[in-house]
């Protein structure tokens, strides 16, 4: 039986992820996303691991340079870390290989131990911002999107947005 995934966002209540400091295993580490936010996750004080297929720099060495642990592939055996929370990145799926096994054993494994996780997206905001949010506008031309965020997290930044 599966779990739900994990939330980190509560209506009225710190996350889970801004009262104490956490393990987070981070699926598809290496991508822009999911290594900027584990880059955020270890400045807030939490301890950071991942994995990815093809670890390579740049991105292998800024996230080493930060002590974050990187794990190539995504089998099973990462279990083991035994971390609070699985960040899942979007690289990851259910596919299957033509022979049947699974293309990431992890994300089985995960859903078959009932172990928390939650998707990138869902998790940053808690994870990064602590008290306010940050998003990406949906695109409407074929020029990238500006990014937005609540005044707050620029004044407890002690700073200004500067795009």
């Amino acid at each position: 039986m599966h779990r739900k995934p994990f939330c980190i966002l509560q209506k009225g209540s710190p996350t889970a992820l801004e009262s104490a400091p956490m393990h987070l295993h981070i699926l598809g580490i290496c991508g822009t996303f999911m290594g900027g936010l584990a880059a955020l996750a270890h400045e807030a004080g939490h301890k950071v691991t991942g994995c990815d297929a093809g670890v390579y720099p740049p991105m292998s060495e800024q996230l080493g340079a930060l002590g974050i642990g990187l794990i190539e592939g995504f089998g099973a055996d990462q279990m083991a870390l035994a971390p609070d929370v699985f960040v899942i990145g979007n690289v990851v799926s259910r596919a299957r290989l033509p022979d049947g096994a699974p293309k990431f054993p992890l994300m089985e494994a995960i859903l078959d131990a009932g172990q928390p996780y939650t998707s990138g997206p869902s998790g940053s905001p808690s994870i990064c911002c602590r008290a306010a949010m940050c998003w990406r506008s949906p695109a409407r031309t074929a020029r990238p999107a500006p990014r937005r965020c609540w005044p707050g997290f620029w004044s407890m930044q002690g700073s200004g947005p500067a795009f």
